[in-house]
């Protein structure tokens, strides 16, 4: 038996067949380089057929986005991202022909605050959606601060901020400057019951740790550093509620710390810092959990000169996560990518089987088999793809 199955592409119904128990996954893809998104859309079935992809449509939207908010769902009609001085909520679930409406793109002013100093420069969000999509939580890099955005259209103080917490910076070595704030806390994750978010202090060598029902920070800690009286930088952070996993520019090729959360409200345990010596690649970026919560997927963005074969390319490095495993906490596979990748971001698809990597350098995006953890197919794009996000 068949379904049929329709998609809104440019104004243009389009009437499809599609196979019984098929996922539908559609993959937006920010082209930094060109200012376009790019719609992709996949189609999984529950038998040995591959995951079939093609690029629907691209669009030049003015922007490009980094970093989107794809730890969680939140909204279905709506996902969320960080630019330069804003947030911004786009609406687009299956289609890019909403973007055509202004209505569509809600930005979040996230800067220009009242009676305070206008930082220059470059101005960088990082969001994270609340499990429920009701809020979401942004680090405003420069200006030290932590922000609740009501992200619930039905709101209506839908696209404001509604909490405002400053971040004490715990390094004595930095101050604040004319672009950047003392702290610049640098990512936002939270835990899948909404109550703790985590971001980590890119100048302030922290990961602070935010109750969101007191919206109150609760916990700094300092993570250990490889060489004493070297910064450790911290600058991005993924949790499963158990563990955080966080990045670090510390020592050429990055490291990552391990803390357990699991003991929230008491401070975070630091358990484990991963280096090149534990088989880490180079250049961390971030992180995602599969969806089965058997393994971290580590983005290493890797060296763009190292020729294919290269320990020093892109690749994910795969961690396992699973408590009881022998191998709990260590790097279990590597899945190499392409010479010049340069991978950053990445998300799964709805029914968990794929993962969505950039290639930035590349101007494609890969899928990679969560069950056999590897490439399994290549879909070009628009120029500089950066941020992924699934709907």
């Amino acid at each position: 038996m068949k379904k049929m199955f329709e998609l809104l592409v440019s104004g243009v119904a389009l009437t499809m067949s599609l196979p019984s128990f098929a996922s539908v996954s559609h993959v937006f893809v920010s082209n930094t380089g060109d200012d376009t998104l790019s719609l992709i859309r996949c189609v999984t079935s529950n038998g040995k057929k591959p995951i079939q992809c093609e690029e629907k449509d691209r669009q030049d939207v003015g922007f490009g986005t980094s970093w989107p908010a794809n730890q969680y769902r939140g909204h279905p009609a709506w996902w969320w991202t960080g630019l330069s001085g804003e947030v911004i909520g786009i609406k687009a679930r299956a289609s890019l022909s909403p973007l055509k409406n202004a209505n569509s793109l809600v930005p979040v002013d996230t800067y220009d605050l009242p009676g305070a100093p206008v930082k220059t420069g470059s101005r960088s969000n990082f969001i994270g959606i609340s499990p429920d999509g009701r809020t979401a939580w942004n680090s405003a890099r420069e200006i030290d601060e932590i922000q609740e955005i009501i992200t619930d259209p039905s709101h209506p103080d839908f696209g404001t901020i509604a909490t405002r917490i400053l971040v004490p910076d715990l390094d004595p070595s930095s101050s604040e400057t004319v672009m950047n704030g003392a702290a610049r806390p640098c990512d936002a994750t939270i835990t899948p019951d909404g109550r703790y978010f985590f971001e980590p202090d890119l100048w302030g060598e922290s990961l602070t740790v935010v109750d969101t029902q007191s919206k109150d920070i609760i916990h700094q800690v300092q993570p250990p550093q490889v060489i004493p009286d070297e910064r450790v930088l911290p600058f991005m952070a993924t949790t499963n509620g158990k563990i955080v996993l966080v990045e670090n520019l510390e020592l050429d090729g990055g490291t990552y710390d391990i803390w357990d959360v699991s003991v929230l409200p008491a401070e975070p345990i630091h358990l484990k810092k991963l280096t090149a010596a534990d088989g880490l690649g180079v250049d961390a970026q971030t992180s995602e959990f599969t969806p089965d919560g058997r393994y971290a997927y580590l983005i290493m963005r890797g060296d763009p000169t190292a020729p294919a074969g290269s320990p020093d390319t892109s690749r994910l490095d795969v961690l396992d996560v699973v408590e009881s495993s022998p191998t709990y906490l260590e790097i279990v596979n590597s899945i190499e990518l392409p010479e010049a990748c340069f991978a950053s971001t990445g998300d799964f698809s709805n029914d968990g089987r794929y993962f969505f990597v950039n290639c930035n350098r590349r101007d494609e995006l890969k899928v990679v088999d969560n069950r056999t953890q590897e490439i399994v197919a290549t879909i070009p794009v628009g120029i500089g793809p950066r941020g992924v996000i699934v709907r």
